[in-house]
């Protein structure tokens, strides 16, 4: 367990990593705060700690109206402060220093590229800007040093710009349509990336960002619904917001601020890891949500204030628990899970979507359970059941951990299965990626014969025979094929696993209930290499909304399936194939 220093006690970006780390990662860190507001902290013993991260600062003010005793403190406080705490730390023996710098050393720069030299605009920015060079000074091979150069930073409690720009969307009846860009970082996105660098202990430079820039105009837009509000966004007040931008004064420096780009190039903040906890859209009906749902939502106010663009303030990260982070991390990635099978194999990370399962998902339970492969996590992503359903989860947490099964349930409002799915995706570490429904199983030896089948054949893809169980309790096995025409016959959801990057790179659409086959024709259509393995995996049980027996459910499955044929670039011949398949599946229920 490493133990951390966060340096701005009550501060939005220091309160939200502690809740969520102590929420995400309680057997990976003890986490530490302190006030630097006096100078007490400089008696603390800092030697304990293996890291420090360092959010004190004072943020975004009215820079234009900023006396010079002002300007001072931002140096006194952003730079010499900082520089004091990284000596302090290098001093006593710690390994890592995390320096939340800012954006706002680039000055206003529309597009920032990795060779962009960092041009402060003003005293703000280069106090931050000196800052930033100075702990960089400090490193060296037992002193890591991790810079961070985050946008704008948002989530539910946060201050400065976004939630000016959300309290407009909620009340005004239009909004300028202007085609800027902009990158910014929600709360939890950067919570994980400070989980996983701190986790890594290396120093460098990052550029920790959502994965999608967003214009305002789409911003405002996404805001307005989640609060149910109608706003018009029209192109007819542009040449306004145009105009507004050469007013001079704090007008001028409003309209540039709200309507100009301010974005990294595609790739800066990439990493090996995804942190990606949520996208925008999700990440702001996480933020407009009335109720968060999470510990820790309210907090206190901003102390020191932090980086980011803005001072902002506290709010707790909402995913579920993941109490066996850690170890997996650490323990079973290391081979190092006493008695396991699964010494220096790859991890396989299985997930189970539930809502209200209470009646199937033990079974499902019982198949991962007893599978012969043992290097193996697995998640439970859980949409907010009003049954049993997390009762039986968390009655087998005991089971699993005396296998050496790194077992994590979460339980939160989703948007459908294939949210939760890429939920547990991102939350998930292995190299391989399997998902069993609740209502399904695996034969004993499937991910064993899985990750064999992967490794031999050098797939990036697989998938295998599939036991169909019909509700009077027969069964026939559907034989997996490899076949030159895109089609669902020869394919079978519940055996496939699939390397981590084919997911990270095809996240399910959440556009239908065939997101599974979009992924599947996406992959078909890419260069990595598929294999099929003729042998039983899973058993299917044909029941649900994909085998509803109604003509108008299987005109509406077929309707789907040919859209998703078509974005992906096939003919119209394949309506054909979509009603071959769903009149198959219509008779098979009477047979």
């Amino acid at each position: 367990m490493k133990r951390i220093l966060v340096t701005g006690k009550n501060s939005y970006i220091g309160t939200a990593f502690l809740q969520y780390g102590e929420r995400h990662y309680p057997e990976a860190f003890r986490i530490d705060t302190v006030s630097m507001r006096d100078g007490t902290w400089r008696d603390m013993d800092l030697s304990v700690y293996d890291a420090v991260l360092h959010v004190a600062g004072i943020a975004h003010a009215d820079i234009g109206h900023a006396s010079e005793e002002m300007k001072r403190r931002y140096y006194e406080v952003n730079t010499n402060l900082t520089l004091e705490a990284a000596g302090r730390a290098k001093a006593a023996g710690v390994r890592q220093f995390v320096f939340m710098s800012s954006m706002i050393v680039y000055g206003g720069q529309e597009y920032v590229t990795k060779d962009t030299v960092p041009a402060p605009a003003n005293f703000y920015g280069d106090s931050k800007w000196k800052a930033d060079q100075g702990v960089r000074d400090l490193a060296d091979e037992t002193f890591q040093v991790a810079v961070l150069r985050p946008p704008v930073i948002y989530g539910k409690g946060s201050r400065g710009n976004y939630p000016v720009l959300a309290k407009m969307a909620k009340k005004l009846p239009v909004f300028p349509r202007v085609n800027n860009s902009r990158s910014m970082l929600y709360i939890e996105n950067l919570c994980e990336f400070l989980c996983r660098i701190m986790l890594e202990g290396g120093g460098g430079v990052f550029f920790p960002r959502n994965r999608e820039t967003v214009s305002t105009s789409e911003l405002v837009k996404a805001i307005a619904e989640c609060a149910g509000h109608k706003i018009r966004i029209t192109s007819m007040l542009a040449p306004f917001v145009s105009l507004g931008k050469h007013v001079p004064g704090k007008t001028g420096d409003l309209c540039r601020k709200a309507f100009g780009s301010s974005c990294y190039e595609p790739g800066m903040g990439e990493t090996d890891w995804d942190y990606q906890v949520a996208d925008w859209k999700e990440s702001v009906r996480r933020t407009e949500a009335p109720k968060a749902g999470s510990a820790g939502e309210k907090t206190g106010q901003s102390e020191e204030g932090n980086t980011g663009e803005r001072g902002q303030q506290s709010e707790a990260p909402e995913p579920g628990s993941t109490e066996e982070r850690i170890r997996r991390m650490q323990r079973l990635n290391r081979g190092e899970d006493p008695g396991s099978a699964g010494r220096n194999q790859p991890l396989v990370s299985i997930t189970t979507v539930t809502h209200n399962s209470e009646k199937t998902l033990a079974r499902t339970l019982e198949s991962v359970l007893n599978q012969t492969y043992g290097h193996i996590e697995y998640l439970i992503i859980d949409g907010l059941s009003n049954d049993c359903t997390v009762d039986i989860a968390e009655s087998y947490r005991e089971k699993f951990a005396a296998k050496g099964i790194a077992y994590t349930i979460v339980s939160e409002a989703d948007c459908g299965m294939y949210d939760a799915i890429n939920k547990g995706i991102r939350l998930s570490h292995g190299t391989i990626i399997g998902n069993i429904n609740s209502d399904d199983w695996y034969e004993t030896e499937a991910v064993e014969k899985a990750v064999r089948f992967l490794e031999e054949r050098g797939c990036d893809y697989m998938y295998a025979d599939l036991r169909m169980m019909k509700t009077d309790g027969t069964s026939f096995i559907k034989q997996a094929k490899r076949q030159k025409i895109a089609t669902s016959r020869g394919w079978n959801h519940p055996t496939q696993f699939a390397r981590r990057e084919l997911h990270l790179q095809y996240p399910y659409k959440l556009e239908s209930l065939h997101d599974d086959f979009d992924f599947f024709l996406k992959v078909r259509k890419s260069q990595f290499r598929i294999g099929v393995l003729n042998e039983t995996l899973a058993n299917f049980t044909m029941e649900g909304i994909s085998h509803e027996r109604t003509l108008k459910a299987a005109a509406a499955r077929g309707k789907c399936r040919y859209r998703i044929y078509r974005n992906n670039g096939y003919s119209r011949w394949y309506l054909l194939e979509c009603v071959l398949i769903e009149g198959a599946k219509f008779i098979l229920h009477f047979i």
